[in-house]
């Protein structure tokens, strides 16, 4: 098993804290997919997050910048050296940073400094941290909204968003903010292209800002590894695993359903063979298809055991209905059809 990071820093007394975070995702998501109807919470990586800090703390001594102190060529400096990674502020697997490109590009709004840090992207998913500088007063729940992605000027559409964000421990003036966004169009995987990011809101600011970068996106292509095709799920009345595919930057199953099963959010509960749980939940949904992508922050098990140590899963699949338009659950989370098992290897 690869270790990561925060695996490293077990024996340490290191302060975490869990930030609630109101949803990041927006109306363009909402209408995009009206069935699916997300909770006011999103749990975060904050274990991951924190000893990730904490080493970048131990290791280059961020603390040594006063916040009144940065400036951009600071901010730049600062970033060059701490060479944040893209897999422990996720919660991703460390074969992620691989494919993804480092950005590094400083800006401000209205005095406040930020850096554009690393990306990645896989299928119709673009992965962004951004570094904030300003200190505990920023409005973190509001999170990057951003309006607008253009590949070459061209105009590829932003459906929603999701994050999570941490400080860095011992320096609330730096926070750590990793971003999801689902496009409707996946990126170029060849060639170099000049990438247009604009956010119209960010952290609570609501001047628009727009960077523009040009990105090796052939160094973002990773390969995926299909597990299962058409699988239906024994004893279920017509649910089935579309695809089950693993990668460095995503671990997902795509269920398809019959109309029946709709106003339904679906989640997977899984067991590896030291019985340790893996869980699938859903992230995006369509007319008669969910998403579910393992959760990191649910699982007892890593992204990477999953995809490098894991030989099998037992799963069972689990519904829980929406009532009317109230967005609350009702009955709990219920078992559809019987136990299944995937093989990974």
């Amino acid at each position: 098993m690869k270790d990561n990071l925060y695996d490293q820093l077990n024996n340490m007394k290191i302060k975490y804290e869990e930030v609630p975070l109101e949803d990041v995702e927006r109306e363009r998501l909402r209408e995009t997919v009206k069935r699916l109807k997300y909770k006011n919470r999103r749990r975060l990586f904050a274990r991951k997050i924190g000893a990730t800090a904490a080493v970048l703390l131990l290791a280059f001594g961020v603390t040594n910048y006063a916040s009144d102190g940065y400036v951009l060529a600071k901010t730049r400096e600062i970033t060059d050296n701490i060479t944040l990674s893209l897999s422990s502020t996720m919660g991703l697997s460390a074969d992620v940073d691989k494919y993804s490109v480092n950005i590094s590009e400083p800006f401000e709004i209205d005095g406040k400094k930020y850096i554009l840090d690393k990306i990645t992207t896989e299928d119709n998913n673009l992965y962004a941290v951004l570094l904030s500088f300003n200190g505990p007063g920023e409005k973190l729940s509001e999170g990057a909204h951003l309006t607008e992605l253009k590949v070459n000027g061209k105009e590829v559409q932003v459906l929603g968003s999701s994050g999570q964000v941490g400080n860095l421990p011992g320096n609330p003036n730096v926070n750590v903010i990793s971003l999801k966004y689902s496009l409707n169009n996946p990126l170029p995987k060849e060639g170099t292209a000049q990438l247009e990011f604009t956010f119209n809101e960010l952290l609570g600011n609501n001047k628009k800002i727009s960077i523009a970068t040009p990105v090796d996106m052939g160094k973002m292509k990773m390969e995926k590894r299909i597990i299962a095709k058409d699988l239906a799920v024994p004893n279920s009345n017509g649910m089935m695993i579309k695809e089950f595919a693993m990668s460095p930057a995503s671990q997902k199953m795509i269920l398809t359903y019959p109309p029946s099963a709709k106003d339904t959010i679906f989640s997977v509960k899984a067991r590896d063979s030291k019985g340790r749980l893996v869980y699938f939940e859903t992230i995006e949904a369509s007319k008669n298809t969910s998403t579910l992508y393992f959760s990191p922050v649910i699982s007892e098990v890593t992204a990477d055991e999953l995809l490098n140590d894991i030989a099998s899963l037992k799963c069972q699949l689990y519904r829980s209905e929406i009532a009317d338009h109230s967005g609350k659950e009702s009955h709990g989370e219920q078992a559809m059809g019987s136990e299944f098992t995937l093989d990974l290897k």
